[in-house]
């Protein structure tokens, strides 16, 4: 899909939050400036949360939401984490896997702990100009 504006962005990301359900995983993936974080404001307005920002010095953000199943969204940026452990150190074990809650993951990890069985949303955003995104989806994985 093209989005050309961020508003185009941010209803993507409410259209993917009207399949939503609580418990899954949402991995963004995407290089600086791609939209990632309008993306997100977009899921959380969805969701009924607060606007989102960018946690790329907090690491970590968690909104309540006024959905009816999913209550919170966390929203976490692993750009800035240099080993694993730091990771361990978040408690995402805590999040994952809850069924009233949606995990947004930007620039996962391969080490995520991922329990078996989270529900796995694939989220790509690649600049092709000053203002489209080529946006791309995969909502057909789980963790086996």
């Amino acid at each position: 899909m093209t989005s050309h504006s961020v508003e185009e962005t941010k209803r993507l990301a409410a259209d993917l939050a009207a399949t939503l359900h609580g418990g899954e995983l949402v991995l963004l993936d995407g290089e600086l400036g791609a939209g990632k974080t309008a993306f997100v404001q977009g899921l959380a307005e969805a969701l009924g949360a607060d606007a989102a920002r960018s946690p790329t010095f907090t690491v970590m953000n968690i909104y309540k939401t006024t959905h009816s199943t999913i209550h919170e969204l966390v929203h976490l940026d692993f750009y800035r984490l240099a080993k694993p452990e730091q990771v361990a150190e978040l408690g995402l074990e805590d999040w994952l896997g809850r069924t009233d809650a949606v995990v947004v993951a930007e620039w996962p990890p391969e080490s995520l702990p991922v329990p078996a069985g989270t529900p796995v949303v694939r989220v790509s955003i690649r600049a092709v100009s000053a203002t489209e995104r080529e946006v791309s989806i995969d909502t057909a994985q789980k963790i086996e």
